[in-house]
């Protein structure tokens, strides 16, 4: 029976492939893949953020204010991830955005 440790290695390395796979088809930009990719790391390898991956899973792209989703993706984008999850004001920022986008709702 796999061990833990090798089910994890084989869930990362396969979406880490379909991921790369997405990028270089241009079926996602540069910037979605890299971001992909490092959130896959976090998520799988860095434990301490999982408050912030919990924070993520309350936006809803596509339900609500399209300019804040628009703000939410080009923050996440055009940042380094683990850079940008070590000063705490980004995520407050984020945490803000995603309140505001679902406050009427």
């Amino acid at each position: 029976m796999p061990s833990r440790n090798t089910d994890l290695k084989r869930l990362y390395d396969e979406t880490a492939s379909l991921i790369a796979d997405m990028g270089i088809r241009g079926r996602i930009s540069i910037e979605e893949m890299n971001f992909l990719l490092d959130l896959l790391e976090l998520v799988l390898t860095n434990k301490e953020q999982s408050s912030f991956i919990q924070e993520l899973k309350q936006w809803n792209p596509g339900i609500g204010e399209e300019e804040i989703d628009q703000i939410i993706k080009a923050t996440l984008l055009n940042n380094k991830l683990k850079d940008f999850l070590s000063l705490s004001e980004n995520r407050e920022m984020i945490q803000d955005l995603i309140r505001e986008k679902y406050k009427d709702g």
